[in-house]
């Protein structure tokens, strides 16, 4: 495994490094702590806010930066010397856009910032993904409950037609060209970024920042919110279990699913074959 090239490895989670059951195995754990103690930087990449990110960065005992929101923000390590990122999303325009799509396009919606969750309607599986941690909660219209500019704003859809999704395409562009919609795959969501700020833009300031060779550079996904990243980087890799839409978009594919360590296992491979 020793190498004298300096790499970085950008991982998402969900689907990538975490198993189906939201753990990531021993052996992966033990793998990515080794790489970052030989001098190399392993970096968390997830649409999860950052309080749910910490539980996995502390279990592998990570000192390297992570990037949450999808590339919304980039959480530094103690006493680092890199420049902080943060890219909000303008409240007056969620409210335009909420009170113009809901219960219409838009069944319910959930927004947040570093100190507040705002909500309309209870939603578990938004709840589990994001985790209220210790955040204040404030719940009703929110056209008249956000009152701060915020990092992630998601709203789940009536369905996921093609129909449905052009519609809100439409409403965005028409209210701004400031920001833009993403679709979740595989489940009713979308959410609203920065024009141009995804994981691959947070990603390339800190490869920049520390001054990794962007050869060294290796990617890892599964869905829509990495098309950036792994369209981006020269080496980048579809998890087995991946969408299929977005095969096009990596250079790779994993011989393994994210159920068996199939980050590390390319990892080790190419890190072998590019000594």
């Amino acid at each position: 495994m020793k190498t004298n090239k300096k790499y970085l490895f950008a991982l998402d989670l969900d689907g990538t490094l975490l198993r189906d059951n939201k753990t990531i195995s021993f052996i992966t754990r033990k793998y990515l702590k080794k790489l970052e103690k030989d001098g190399h930087y392993v970096v968390l990449c997830s649409g999860r806010a950052p309080r749910t990110m910490l539980n996995y960065y502390n279990q592998m005992k990570l000192i390297s930066p992570y990037i949450s929101y999808n590339g919304a923000l980039i959480s530094l390590p103690k006493e680092s010397n890199l420049n902080s990122t943060k890219y909000y999303i303008d409240k007056d325009f969620i409210k335009k856009l909420y009170d113009k799509t809901i219960n219409r396009e838009v069944v319910s919606a959930f927004a947040e910032n570093k100190d507040t969750i705002y909500f309309d309607n209870n939603d578990d599986f938004l709840f589990a993904f994001f985790n209220k941690g210790n955040l204040k909660i404030v719940q009703g219209n929110l056209s008249s409950i956000i009152d701060k500019d915020v990092f992630v704003y998601v709203m789940k859809i009536k369905d996921e037609s093609e129909e449905t999704k052009e519609s809100l395409r439409k409403i965005v562009n028409e209210l701004t060209s400031n920001y833009e919609i993403r679709f979740w795959w595989d489940c009713p969501y979308a959410e609203i970024h920065v024009k141009g700020v995804s994981k691959a833009h947070s990603l390339s300031l800190l490869v920049d920042e520390l001054k990794v060779n962007k050869d060294n550079v290796l990617v890892f996904g599964d869905a829509d919110n990495d098309i950036e990243m792994l369209s981006t980087f020269k080496h980048s890799f579809l998890m087995k279990n991946g969408n299929p839409k977005i095969r096009k978009y990596a250079k790779y594919v994993t011989s393994s699913t994210n159920n068996k360590n199939g980050v590390i296992k390319e990892i080790k491979k190419f890190i072998k074959n590019n000594k």
